[in-house]
């Protein structure tokens, strides 16, 4: 048990698909994207203020970044 209560559970498919929602949001608002997650816009706000849950959503952008950069070079070359 931590400081603030039981250890959080790491997060679970469906979060992590609501990250990759907000990275990749191609004109959705968060509620579709809520929608799309099947919770509440509130629940993935709450999701957004994890530590964790920022964190990979953090990871997912960075990698469409790169992703990115690698289109945009063999585009160049």
């Amino acid at each position: 048990m931590g400081k603030r209560g039981p250890a959080r559970q790491p997060l679970t498919p469906i979060q992590k698909f609501a990250a990759f929602r907000l990275v990749y949001r191609n004109g959705a608002t968060m509620q579709d994207i809520a929608d799309e997650a099947e919770v509440s816009r509130m629940t993935l706000w709450k999701w957004q203020q994890r530590e964790d849950f920022a964190k990979h959503y953090e990871q997912e952008y960075r990698n469409m970044v790169q992703r990115m950069r690698m289109s945009f070079r063999s585009r160049v070359r």
